[in-house]
């Protein structure tokens, strides 16, 4: 147990133990709560909906792949604690950064895809699934059905070169950006750009979204609305000294009038 040998052969067992894996996925309305998994005892006890069978599907893959534990933002976490909230939304993007992998569920993309469903999905439009997407060193995408997308079985998606060129196109970022992202390989107006093409159903959450990928220290406040852009602004502004996100045309920002109202204007 004191020689080296052993010593790495029981990290490898304890990283093994606890590793996990993340879901990324595009919200259908009524998705399974930390309240209802709790209510229930266990995911598998949950009514019969359509969200909550895409929870056990992702329950079931994440098992099939090998990991004993799996996280999905609908219902892991307490949204009526307001301290718990906040802490989750600035830890997401080191959550996916240091998960095994990520299971991307693709809703809108039939079976057998093809490809440019998924350049072309309501997934890719979302706020949130930009970190989602950039932050996990491992990505799966599966279509409506839960089969490997464009039929890819491979060990990482983010390693296939059909998908990560069809990423690539779409985003516009080189391929190997994609693979092996970190906050610092990109500028603050090519963040921006990838940014400008996202919506979320909560104005704020366009912001929030981007902490992790702008290694920003702003706190989430739901309530403050187009504030929380220009607050997330000015700190980018302020820590980098990269005045290019200062130029846009359009209608201005109540926070401050040197900022945009909206992202898109990037």
């Amino acid at each position: 147990m004191t020689r080296e040998v052993e010593g790495e052969r029981i990290l490898r067992v304890v990283a093994g133990f606890f590793r996990y894996v993340m879901f990324s996925h595009a919200w259908q309305g009524n998705e399974p709560l930390f309240q209802d998994v709790k209510a229930a005892k266990s995911v598998w006890d949950l009514p019969e909906t359509p969200p909550n069978e895409k929870l056990r599907n992702f329950c079931k893959e994440a098992r099939r792949l090998g990991h004993n534990r799996a996280w999905s933002d609908t219902c892991c976490i307490d949204k009526t604690t307001s301290s718990i909230l906040n802490q989750s939304l600035t830890s997401m993007y080191k959550w996916y950064a240091d998960s095994a992998a990520t299971l991307v569920f693709l809703a809108g993309v039939a079976h057998p895809s093809e490809v440019g469903d998924l350049s072309r999905s309501f997934w890719m439009t979302r706020a949130w699934t930009l970190q989602e997407l950039l932050a996990p060193k491992v990505v799966f995408f599966y279509d409506s059905e839960w089969k490997p997308y464009l039929g890819d079985t491979g060990p990482n998606h983010k390693e296939s070169s059909k998908i990560v060129q069809e990423l690539a196109d779409a985003i516009k970022i080189p391929h190997e950006t994609i693979g092996t992202f970190t906050p610092d390989d990109l500028g603050v107006r090519d963040k921006l750009r990838l940014a400008s093409t996202r919506n979320a159903t909560i104005e704020e959450d366009v912001a929030y979204s981007l902490i992790g990928i702008f290694r920003s220290d702003i706190r989430p406040h739901y309530g403050e609305g187009a504030d929380a852009l220009g607050h997330l602004l000015e700190e980018i502004v302020a820590r980098s000294g990269e005045v290019t996100a200062l130029a846009w045309s359009g209608k201005s920002s109540s926070y401050n009038s040197c900022l945009p109202a909206s992202v898109s204007v990037y």
